[in-house]
């Protein structure tokens, strides 16, 4: 009997045992985690003698991690430009987009900023764009043609990924250095919706699939809007 509870006594010691083994490896695996989540990398656990030291060292990290992350974004908040906090009003004739990023090299920050602005200038060409062509299809009485919707839509994404890859002006920027080396980089963008409105104008007077309705679309109010805004845009240029 003595010896059946020492079994039991020695098997229920094992079990909290592996218990606690398994409590701590969960622990170590969350911490791991939430240092990864920050963009860092978890000491090596040979850095440690047993997993309580691993533990301790780790949530340690953790916390230098979090107080680094913690006076980097006071920096940024603090650096931020008022010009990207509130954006320039745009109008019919020019639209503004920003862009941030924060890459280990200058110009690998300039330039991500630049293409974070330019993919919310694609969104927002296209939003604009889709209203004008809606308009002018509704207008021209040929809302219920799809193949001539389908197309103008077709020429509309066309244009705009033609559009957004030239024709924008940097109108301001900012470069902030950041403790661990990197640099956040500020962007503004200006670009003149015009340039959309022309090219798109363009397409649709050469569009052999247009033809049989291109007269319709260009006699309704909102195409000679178009037109009147590149034309302005030109003799403004």
């Amino acid at each position: 009997k003595a010896k059946e509870e020492k079994e039991k006594a020695e098997a229920k010691k094992k079990a909290e045992k592996e218990k606690k083994e398994k409590n701590r490896a969960k622990v170590i695996e969350n911490v791991k985690k939430e240092i990864l989540f920050l963009g860092e990398t978890p000491i090596s656990e040979f850095e440690a003698t047993n997993n309580d030291e691993y533990i301790a060292a780790l949530n340690s990290q953790l916390e230098q991690i979090k107080q680094i992350k913690a006076e980097e974004e006071k920096e940024i908040q603090q650096s931020i430009p008022s010009w990207f906090i509130k954006l320039p009003k745009g109008t019919e004739t020019m639209l503004y987009v920003r862009g941030t990023a924060v890459v280990d090299t200058l110009q690998g920050s300039i330039d991500s900023a630049t293409n974070a602005a330019l993919r919310e200038l694609g969104k927002k060409l296209e939003t604009r764009l889709n209203s004008k062509i809606k308009e002018t299809v509704r207008q021209a009485g040929v809302g219920e043609d799809q193949v001539t919707k389908s197309e103008m839509n077709r020429v509309s994404s066309l244009v705009v990924k033609e559009v957004t890859i030239s024709g924008y002006e940097v109108a301001d920027t900012k470069l902030v250095k950041l403790d661990n080396g990197s640099y956040r980089s500020f962007i503004l963008l200006e670009y003149p919706i015009a340039q959309v409105y022309k090219a798109f104008i363009d397409k649709v007077e050469k569009n052999e699939t247009l033809k049989k309705n291109v007269t319709a679309l260009k006699n309704t109010e909102a195409f000679k809007e178009l037109e009147q805004y590149v034309a302005e845009f030109s003799s403004g240029a």
